[in-house]
C-alpha cells in the first residue's frame, strides 16, 4: 500500500452509557479528524454514539447491551468486517477489545488495534492486536505485553482559545479554584470539600451526579456556603476555566483527566492527586500522594504564582502532546505502520 494512501478504518465502542464520557469523546473526535484527513471512516457503536460524528463518517448502530458473547452480535460484527475489505479495525474499550480479540480468526488478514482507556483487573490478551494503545503511560504501564503504545487524548485548542474569561469577576474571595467531573466517589469532591475548611479562596464544582445531596449536606455541614458552590452541569466549562485562579484535580483514579488537560491548555496552574495524566506532567511537588483532607489543604495553601512559572514545562509538552491534531496524527502513525506490516 502507498504510504500515503487513504485508509478504510473501522472504530468499534460497545458502551452503554447514555452520555458522552472520555471514551465516547474520544471515539467520536478521532473518527471525525481522520476523516478530515482524507480518511474512510466507519464507527459502529450505540445509537446515541453515532449523533455527534461528521456527516463523511459512516455509522453501524449496533445494541451494546447484548453480551460480547452473543452469537447473533458476533455474527453481525465479524460478517460486516469480512464484507467491507477495512484495513485496520480499532476497538475502544476492554469490552470491544475483548469482542474483536475473539473474532480475530474470522475477520481475514485486517489489522486489529486496541485502545484501553481506564484501568481493568484484566485486559484483553495483547497478542491478538498490531498495537494496544493506553491514553496514558501509567495505564500502559500496567497493561501486560510489549506491544503496548501510548497516545494521549487530545484537546481542540480553537475551543479553549474561543473561551472568555468572566464567568467568576465577582467572586469575592480570591484565588478562585475551579473543579469539573461527575459527582461520584471516584472523583474525590469529598476530600476536595473537606480541604476548603483550611484552604484559602473559594471553589466552584462544575458538574452533575448521584453524590450531589452529599456533597451539599457535606458543605452545609461545614459552613462553607458561599466559598464552595455546585455548579451543577454545564456546557461552558471552557469559560469557567478562562475565569478561575487554578484548577485543582482531586480524584481517587482516572485512566486520563480531560479536565487536567484542558486546564494546561488553557495556561491554568494545576493541583492534582496522584492521578494520569497529571502524574505524567506536573512536578512533583504540584502532587498530592496523601490521602486526607489536610495535606491536600496544605497543598492548595501554595503560592499560586509559583505554581505558574514551575508548570512552564508541562504547559510547553501539553502544546505538543495533548491537541486533538497530536492525537490523531500519533494514532494514525500507528495506523500507517500497521499496513505496512501487512
Amino acid at each position: 500500500m502507498d504510504k500515503d494512501a487513504p485508509l478504510h478504518i473501522l472504530l468499534l465502542m460497545i458502551s452503554s452509557h447514555e452520555g458522552v464520557g472520555g471514551m465516547e469523546k474520544h471515539t467520536q473526535e478521532l473518527a471525525n479528524g481522520l476523516v478530515q484527513r482524507g480518511h474512510r471512516v466507519t464507527v459502529m457503536a450505540a445509537p446515541q454514539h453515532l449523533q455527534l460524528l461528521a456527516v463523511a463518517v459512516t455509522r453501524v448502530a449496533l445494541n451494546p447491551r447484548r453480551s460480547r458473547r452473543d452469537p447473533r452480535q458476533l455474527f453481525k460484527i465479524a460478517r460486516f468486517i469480512g464484507a467491507e475489505g477495512f484495513d485496520i479495525v480499532h476497538a475502544q474499550g476492554t469490552k470491544a477489545a475483548a469482542l474483536l480479540r475473539s473474532l480475530r480468526h474470522f475477520v481475514g488478514d485486517v489489522r486489529l488495534m486496541a485502545t484501553i482507556h481506564g484501568f481493568k483487573s484484566r485486559y484483553p490478551a495483547s497478542p491478538a492486536f498490531f498495537r494496544v494503545i493506553a491514553v496514558s503511560q501509567t495505564l500502559g504501564n500496567t497493561i501486560p505485553g510489549e506491544n503496548i503504545a501510548v497516545v494521549y487524548n487530545g484537546l481542540d485548542c480553537k475551543t479553549l482559545t474561543a473561551a472568555h474569561g468572566g464567568a467568576f469577576a465577582a467572586a469575592g474571595q480570591r484565588p478562585v479554584w475551579l473543579a469539573a467531573g461527575r459527582l461520584v466517589d471516584a472523583k474525590g469532591f469529598d476530600m476536595l470539600i473537606d480541604a476548603f475548611r483550611t484552604t484559602g479562596g473559594c471553589l466552584y464544582i462544575a458538574g452533575d451526579g448521584p453524590d450531589r445531596a452529599a456533597l451539599q449536606t457535606r458543605i452545609n455541614d461545614y459552613q462553607l456556603n458561599g466559598r464552595v458552590t455546585l455548579l451543577g452541569h454545564r456546557n461552558d466549562v471552557p469559560e469557567l476555566m478562562a475565569s478561575c485562579d487554578g484548577v485543582v484535580i482531586s480524584s481517587r483514579r482516572e485512566g486520563f483527566s480531560y479536565v487536567f488537560a484542558e486546564a494546561l491548555l488553557a495556561g491554568k496552574p494545576v493541583i492534582a492527586t496522584d492521578v494520569p495524566i497529571a502524574n505524567e506532567f506536573l512536578p512533583p511537588q504540584h502532587i498530592y500522594k496523601g490521602h486526607d483532607a489536610e495535606g491536600f489543604s496544605r497543598l492548595l495553601n501554595t503560592n499560586l504564582s509559583e505554581v505558574y512559572e514551575e508548570q512552564l514545562p508541562a504547559r510547553k509538552r501539553a502544546q505538543t502532546e495533548l491537541t486533538l491534531n497530536a492525537m490523531v496524527q500519533h494514532t494514525l502513525d500507528l495506523y500507517r505502520a500497521a499496513a505496512a506490516a501487512g
